[in-house]
């Protein structure tokens, strides 16, 4: 039986019909936009791609999109999951974290790692590429890593 398909008063809901109730699931959005250094030009043709790591260190990934000519990917919809009536098995504040990372030929990577999505809100990435040296590929991939803030703390 499925919740959706009955309608029922506050006092009449279904005690557990053995079903697990899911956690409390709503999506944010990302936007990312990619140009060459200092934003000159729009970059086409770069690979966006979002992904989270498991508790192994395995990287699976949730979604990717190359750039159009402006260097923009469509809107990205991530789930941002939260069960409020679960406190201990969910992250204290209301978001979820993703790493992404941006490649593109004749430039070098750049990884953004623990980037938050909160719910019903987007958030906008611009991404400046550096133009990779001729020659061997060895240079300076970029990370940049989204630092906790002092919110994210527990008073343990």
């Amino acid at each position: 039986m499925r919740y959706k398909d009955k309608i029922y008063s506050f006092n009449q809901t279904p005690q557990n019909e053995g079903l697990p109730l899911p956690p409390e699931q709503e999506v944010g959005y990302l936007s990312v936009s990619v140009f060459t250094a200092s934003g000159a030009l729009p970059v086409q043709g770069a690979l966006v791609t979002v992904y989270i790591i498991d508790e192994s260190g395995v990287e699976n990934e949730i979604v990717h999109h190359v750039t159009d000519a402006n260097g923009k990917i469509p809107l990205i919809t991530l789930p941002v999951i939260y069960d409020r009536f679960d406190p201990f098995e969910s992250s204290r504040f209301y978001f979820t974290t993703y790493n992404m990372r941006i490649q593109a030929i004749n430039y070098y990577t750049v990884n953004v790692v623990d980037l938050r999505i909160f719910p019903n809100t987007t958030t906008y990435f611009q991404i400046d590429l550096i133009p990779a040296a001729i020659g061997p590929m060895d240079g300076p991939e970029t990370t940049i890593v989204i630092p906790p803030s002092p919110i994210d703390i527990t008073n343990d």
